[in-house]
């Protein structure tokens, strides 16, 4: 009898070590997946933030402000925005409140200074127009 309970104990023992093990590997795989998929919107984000500031730096350096260049530029913002939404999580508070304010439809000075913001262009250097 008593070695059937040292057993039944064993068993119960190690298949609650199991099942921890297995709550932790899923929880370690779910981490893992977070921090590729952040990791991925945050290189997409930093690429496309990276673009609208080479360009505007162009169009200061130029002095003239091309439409065509700058509705892809608003386009871009928008996209950043979005992966900024869509990641919340990712993102610091104010990337996050940056997007927010870009998307209320403020007056145009404060979407352009929005749109600057998170394409991490002083404001006073930044004309783009955030449609």
């Amino acid at each position: 009898m008593r070695r059937s309970l040292i057993a039944l104990t064993s068993a119960g023992a190690i298949a609650l070590g199991m099942g921890g093990y297995a709550v932790g590997a899923t929880q370690h795989d779910s981490v893992s997946g977070q921090s590729a998929t952040c990791e991925q919107a945050k290189r997409e984000f930093e690429t496309r933030a990276g673009q609208i500031r080479k360009q505007l730096q162009r169009e200061s350096q130029e002095g003239e402000t091309d439409s065509r260049q700058s509705t892809i530029d608003a386009t871009r913002a928008k996209i950043i925005s979005v992966l900024v939404e869509q990641n919340p999580t990712c993102f610091d508070v104010g990337t996050r409140a940056a997007v927010a304010v870009s998307q209320q439809h403020p007056p145009e000075g404060q979407a352009d200074a929005a749109v600057c913001d998170l394409a991490g262009i002083e404001p006073e250097n930044c004309s783009v127009a955030a449609d």
